[in-house]
């Protein structure tokens, strides 16, 4: 078994495509359902497994597995393997085909890379994908949004150039395991530079404040499809990459506090920003940004494994949880053509409106769903922290955040005549499967609370070891 072909196979079968033009929706889904039964397999993982490709050059080839690690391959697979069952009964168009196939090798590259050049070049990967994607309605807002993703996501890239060469003229060495151990030993100016040079590079893609600026334009031009795997994917990737990084760096207490801070500020910025905001998928870009704040808050810290924990656990809720939502706007879109707040006061479908009722209640965190075990094992970590102005913050930003959320679900009460909605039985059965989850993991949570414990420890490990 090799750690490569969760890279290696969705490349391969983006060269398929020309001779299966009729089953390409089929063929999405049976590579992203073998991939996800073959990351499966290495739950029993008590190890780490490295696989490497030694060039004679300082540029190698290097794939670690581990629990942190597989945790996040499992959990892409899973929304891609739902993304393409859910797309069962529509046309797939070529190049979404091979875009979603690149997208998922690019992501997948990211956790698994064991050394930072390529790192880089995963990050490219799915950035110019995802340049791609923002530009598949071929429309004035979504040639526009891609061309402003282009320019920020170079500025990204420079900034993490900057980075990778300062580490290697100063340590001589792109392996994480090396520049592990010698970073420290490196003058602190040099030191700072890097940090700053990463914080921008992966702060930009990770959306966190005050490098998000650009994010909610690109989610309104951008399909609600390809959003979700923008906002339960992508986010998540540069994420990881961006912590995994300030662990292997073993960078000051003082620099977490500060990470921990913005991803208040952000939090607070984003859900301000989301109560003005009469568009959904505005609302919905604000509400994933204002999360990342608050994972950001959960992740910034080595020594607190419960508020760890609460930020992996929240991690993948959010991730299941927008899959949803995102799912849900793109069935109400396609009916009403538009994705302003009053078309939930359009609409008759006790399913959908339920379907709605769990997805955004959950992302408030109010019991019996899976968000609120993770925002009360974030709060709970904080308190043992004795952080109480974080606490007090997320609490009253929370409120605000509770404004809105109940103000679009009361929309749907605002009127007597609405159109009734019939929805795709396939589409039926996948949101209630993503509610179901949602509601176990609210109710019985301490399985996967180990799981995201288990995950925290090992990702606190900074190399995978």
């Amino acid at each position: 078994m090799s750690i490569v072909y969760f890279v290696i196979f969705p490349i391969l079968a983006s060269f398929l495509t020309p001779f299966s033009k009729k089953y390409l929706k089929y063929l999405s889904f049976g590579i992203n359902f073998s991939l996800l039964i073959y990351a499966l397999t290495f739950i029993p993982l008590k190890s780490p497994i490295v696989e490497s490709i030694s060039l004679n050059l300082p540029i190698s080839i290097s794939f670690i597995l581990d629990r942190a690690s597989l945790f996040f391959i499992i959990l892409f697979t899973l929304i891609m393997t739902i993304f393409s069952l859910y797309n069962i009964k529509e046309s797939m168009r070529r190049e979404i085909f091979i875009l979603t196939n690149i997208f998922l090798a690019s992501v997948s590259g990211l956790v698994l890379s064991g050394d930072i050049f390529n790192i880089y070049i995963f990050f490219e990967m799915a950035s110019i994908t995802a340049y791609i994607f923002t530009s598949l309605k071929r429309d004035k807002k979504a040639y526009s949004g891609a061309i402003r993703y282009m320019i920020v996501g170079s500025i990204a890239s420079i900034f993490l150039l900057i980075g990778i060469m300062s580490i290697y003229l100063n340590i001589g060495s792109l392996n994480l395991l090396i520049i592990g151990k010698k970073f420290l030993l490196l003058d602190t100016p040099i030191q700072s530079l890097i940090l700053i040079s990463f914080f921008i590079g992966f702060g930009i893609k990770a959306e966190i404040f005050p490098l998000n600026f650009w994010v909610v334009d690109i989610y309104q031009a951008t399909d609600n499809k390809i959003n979700l795997l923008f906002s339960s994917i992508l986010s998540k990737a540069y994420i990881f990459v961006f912590f995994h990084l300030a662990y292997i760096l073993h960078v000051d207490s003082k620099i977490l506090l500060f990470l921990a801070t913005i991803g208040v500020i952000s939090f607070g910025v984003a859900e301000l920003s989301a109560l003005n905001s009469r568009d959904i998928k505005r609302i919905f870009a604000y509400s994933t940004l204002g999360q990342i704040g608050v994972i950001f808050i959960g992740l910034s810290t080595i020594d607190n494994i419960t508020l760890l924990t609460g930020a992996i656990f929240l991690i993948a809720v959010h991730s299941i949880t927008k899959v949803m939502l995102f799912l849900s706007l793109d069935i109400l879109e396609e009916r009403f053509n538009s994705t302003n707040i009053d078309i939930f006061s359009r609409f008759s479908s006790m399913f959908l409106f339920t379907i709605f009722i769990i997805g955004l209640l959950s992302l408030l965190g109010l019991p019996p769903f899976a968000g609120f075990i993770a925002k009360l094992t974030i709060l709970n970590g904080l308190i043992l922290d004795k952080d109480y102005i974080f606490v007090v913050a997320i609490l009253i930003i929370s409120l605000i955040e509770a404004t809105y959320i109940f103000r679009l679900l009361g929309l749907n009460r605002d009127r007597e005549k609405k159109e009734k909605l019939e929805i795709d039985l396939n589409k039926k059965i996948l949101l209630s499967l993503l509610a179901i989850i949602i509601i176990y993991l609210g109710v019985s949570p301490q399985p996967f609370i180990s799981i995201c414990r288990d995950v925290a420890l090992t990702f606190i490990g900074g190399v995978h070891v």
